[in-house]
């Protein structure tokens, strides 16, 4: 069997509770990068007050999701985020965190056939 043509898992992680309301976020992410580091291909989608850790653009001096959220996008993970939750809180591409897709949610019925597995955080 050669090596090469093994396909890595793929992990997908629904985030449907904004930050600073729980730890849903924080674990999320920290999952999504560990599951990374394990070999998994990882997707992220946010959804309902998920998609509020996106606008997380800035530096804190707490803990930050957003923060997170760019290592897990500088690791390689795809991270996109409902259209309507989005638009519902009027977040868009230009004041959320660079390199987040804003598809329908259809775009995540699509991950969810592609997955092995799927967490879901907030519910």
């Amino acid at each position: 069997m050669n090596v090469e043509n093994i396909k890595p898992k793929v992990l997908t992680i629904l985030l449907i509770k904004g930050p600073y309301v729980s730890e849903a976020a924080d674990i999320a992410l920290k999952t999504a990068l560990k599951a990374k580091r394990k070999g998994y291909a990882v997707n992220v989608f946010l959804y309902l007050d998920g998609t509020w850790v996106s606008h997380l653009k800035d530096d804190k001096s707490f803990n930050n999701p957003g923060d997170w959220l760019k290592r897990v996008i500088r690791k390689g993970i795809s991270v996109k985020m409902c259209e309507r939750c989005s638009k519902a809180r009027d977040l868009t591409e230009d004041n959320i965190i660079d390199n987040i897709l804003i598809p329908g949610s259809y775009e995540f019925i699509e991950l969810l056939k592609k997955s092995d597995k799927v967490l879901t955080f907030g519910g």
